[in-house]
């Protein structure tokens, strides 16, 4: 639920473009409240608004039908449904164009470490000999 919710406030301030809601202020839900109810005829709060930004729960569920509504889902139901998480199928064309990358075998990382090491000990001592 959540994640339903957090992601109902990103797409409604995409449509708004007014910046980051961490800056909005009481006129700002003011007139979201505004724009919700010339949008979609249905009345929401200011302060509730504002409250649902804040803790991401709604005093009501027409709140959450409000929002749907005013990012042009047919309610709540429908955003969730329409921005469901699940797993997502992947068909042979698609594993084609996501090919795993090359890796270095763990075996190897380790010798080339251990030869850094052993290069860097002959090169002090070669050091410390011509001296």
């Amino acid at each position: 639920m959540i994640r339903h919710t957090d992601d109902i406030k990103q797409q409604v301030e995409r449509i708004l473009n007014w910046g980051p809601s961490k800056h909005w202020r009481q006129r700002d839900f003011t007139q979201l409240s505004e724009l919700v109810a010339t949008r979609t005829d249905e009345h929401v709060d200011a302060r509730d608004l504002q409250l649902f930004w804040q803790v991401s729960w709604a005093s009501s569920p027409a709140i959450l039908d409000a929002l749907a509504h005013f990012a042009d889902y047919d309610d709540w139901d429908d955003f969730c449904r329409r921005n469901a998480y699940g797993v997502v199928d992947t068909d042979d064309e698609t594993r084609l164009t996501h090919l795993p990358g090359w890796e270095v075998p763990t075996k190897w990382v380790i010798v080339i470490c251990w030869l850094s090491v052993v290069a860097s000990i002959l090169v002090g001592l070669a050091l410390c000999l011509s001296k």
